[in-house]
């Protein structure tokens, strides 16, 4: 099951019949931006955490792991201070230390569908939806728990996340479980959203004492006190300490509060925005070619033009934009 998220079936959605699709075209370019350098390889896969270059590197928000090379026919899927964690198609899961050492191999039944390490616990999310945490050292699941089916999931899925004693688990179906790591019981289950195509968790992350959650129509963000939620059709998120940049399907920017109150918007007529990244700016790239640069209260807005179009696997770190075998930097 190929990349196990329906690539024929997000074709057929998004690709066909598209001979009439009107595109972004901007009224104004303030310049252009070339690329500064070559990979080693092409680009094949890429997550919100990472890719995996088709020689088996990774580029993770680090930057490129040099002395990492995973198999062929595997792919990231995350990393933490020590480790890098790579999966194939087939049910192949491969720990690997930051200087390439392989720590740890298992195949399971079922393809791996996002992972996260800590010490010697493995949390996976599998694509037929079943949740587990796997002792490495003890070789066997200590928690397991099989979801609702699903027949379709978005490419972007985000990996659990491990919150001192806690561990969150994003499903496949929209629901945010959390796990008391002590008891291996689960002490909360969230309905992010009930959408019943194309409704995996596909954005976690906790800042401080909130944590934001997103399917690809719906956003949560909970702190100790209340629970909001914002509809939207989500394409990428940029979540900080009290805010939002919330980049959507029909091409606009959106700045939220923490707890998703929208606060101001700037649209972008057919914009497609394929890689986000914040640092001086807030930037987007748009897969026509173009790089949209907003000040961080959506008041002042750039586009320059990039030397391609985006047809392919992209990838963002902080302060790079890596996609095929090229790369550029924001700084330079």
């Amino acid at each position: 099951m190929k990349r196990i998220f329906f690539y024929a079936i997000l074709t057929v959605l998004f690709l066909g019949g598209c001979s009439t699709k009107k595109v972004f075209e901007p009224e104004k370019l303030s310049g252009s931006i070339s690329f500064d350098g070559t990979l080693a390889a092409k680009i094949t896969d890429a997550g919100r955490d990472g890719a995996t270059l088709d020689n088996g590197q990774v580029i993770t928000k680090d930057g490129i792991l040099s002395s990492v090379r995973i198999p062929k026919g595997y792919r990231f899927i995350s990393k933490n201070d020590n480790f890098i964690i790579a999966a194939s198609d087939c049910g192949d899961l491969v720990v690997y230390t930051i200087s390439g050492k392989k720590s740890f191999y298992k195949k399971f039944d079922s393809t791996v569908a996002s992972a996260a390490l800590k010490d010697d616990l493995l949390a996976i999310v599998f694509a037929v939806n079943k949740i587990a945490v796997f002792d490495m050292k003890k070789n066997e699941f200590v928690f397991e728990q099989k979801l609702d089916n699903v027949f379709a999931v978005d490419a972007r899925v985000a990996n659990p996340y491990f919150l001192d004693t806690l561990l969150l688990f994003p499903s496949l179906d929209g629901r945010l479980l959390v796990l008391d790591l002590k008891s291996m019981k689960v002490l909360r289950d969230v309905v992010v959203s009930s959408d019943r195509f194309f409704n995996n968790i596909m954005f976690l992350d906790v800042v401080e004492n909130r944590l934001v959650a997103s399917t690809a129509n719906r956003i949560i963000s909970i702190n100790p006190k209340n629970v909001n939620f914002l509809d939207i059709a989500v394409r990428d998120i940029i979540f900080l300490k009290n805010r939002l940049f919330i980049f959507t399907k029909d091409g606009q920017i959106v700045l939220a509060n923490a707890d998703l109150k929208v606060l101001k918007k700037r649209k972008y007529p057919f914009a497609h925005f394929s890689g986000v990244i914040f640092g001086k700016f807030v930037y987007a790239v748009e897969k026509g070619g173009y790089l949209v640069a907003i000040d961080k209260d959506l008041i002042t807005s750039n586009i320059y033009e990039i030397p391609t179009e985006i047809e392919s696997f992209i990838f963002t770190t902080k302060d790079t934009i890596y996609y095929d075998d090229k790369y550029f930097r924001l700084s330079k």
